[in-house]
Formats: structure tokens, sequence, C-alpha cells
């Protein structure tokens, strides 16, 4: 079994991108009650690059807190 410095050293030779996904499978692995599904893991990553993509281009378009709460509670009626 490596050491736990060996694998931060391996870790941080990893590009930027990949840590943060190493950090996010960590933490969701330290959760009791999650799931981790790397198919899902992947396709979430591939999800976030998108939008930052979009918003990056300049192409996204946003909401207001008050507007994104108000379609909320019209959509969740209690």
């Amino acid at each position: 079994m490596k050491m736990l410095s060996d694998i931060a050293k391996d870790a941080l030779e990893l590009p930027p991108a990949q840590r943060l996904a190493l950090a996010r499978i960590l933490l969701d692995l330290s959760e009791p009650d999650q799931d981790f599904s790397p198919e899902v893991e992947a396709v979430w990553e591939q999800e976030i690059g998108r939008r930052l993509d979009e918003v990056k281009a300049g192409n996204a378009q946003s909401k207001t807190f008050e507007r994104v709460f108000a379609e909320l509670d019209r959509r969740f009626k209690s």
C-alpha cells in the first residue's frame, strides 16, 4: 500500500482539473450516505466544463436570485 505522502505527491503532478476531480471524489466518499459512481462523476465533469465554456464565451444567461426563487415557489407550491 502506498504511503499518504506518495499519494499526495502523485496527486500534485495531476493537471488542475484532475486534482479538482480527485478532491470532489474524496469529499463525496467521506460522506457516509453518498454513493460514488465513476460514470456519474465523469458526466458531471463534462457538464461543468460545458457550462464554464458557455460562461467564458458569453453565451450563458443568468437570472436574479429573486427570479430563481419566485420560479421555485411557483413550481413547488406547498
